[in-house]
């Protein structure tokens, strides 16, 4: 009897600081499958011409999500991904080859002029599948 998978999640606060990029890292056990992002602009980055939220294997990486824009508006931004976002956030490649999520995951936002304010909450949400 399948009963499906139990959703977790984790969720980071993302402030501005001292420098151009603002970053937090969680780990995501290997072989889970990402199922989205949600992103919560609390106050958003008022840098001088953009603040850009990615998701990625590295930091600034756009491996799962990128061009989030934390600088335009306060409220819940739903992402879009591209079909390479979705393959690896399924632990595969575009071509269905096993592909497993390595672990880390940098959660970076990137302004370009330093911000004075700025915070938001960021969930992920996944699933662990079996061994």
């Amino acid at each position: 009897l399948n009963q499906g998978y139990v959703r977790l999640s984790q969720s980071v606060n993302i402030a501005f600081g001292a420098t151009l990029v603002s970053e937090e890292e969680i780990f995501v056990p290997p072989g889970c499958r990402i199922v989205g992002f949600t992103v919560d602009v609390l106050t958003v980055f008022n840098s001088a011409t953009s603040a850009t939220l990615s998701a990625g294997i590295t930091s600034g990486a756009t491996t799962y999500m990128g061009g989030v824009d934390v600088k335009a508006a306060t409220g819940r931004i739903a992402p879009t991904y591209t079909a390479a976002q979705l393959a690896k956030m399924s632990g595969q490649s575009l071509l269905g080859v096993a592909d497993l999520i390595p672990g880390p995951l940098f959660l970076t936002v990137t302004s370009v002029g330093q911000p004075t304010a700025g915070y938001i909450t960021v969930d992920v949400e996944y699933v662990q599948l079996p061994v």
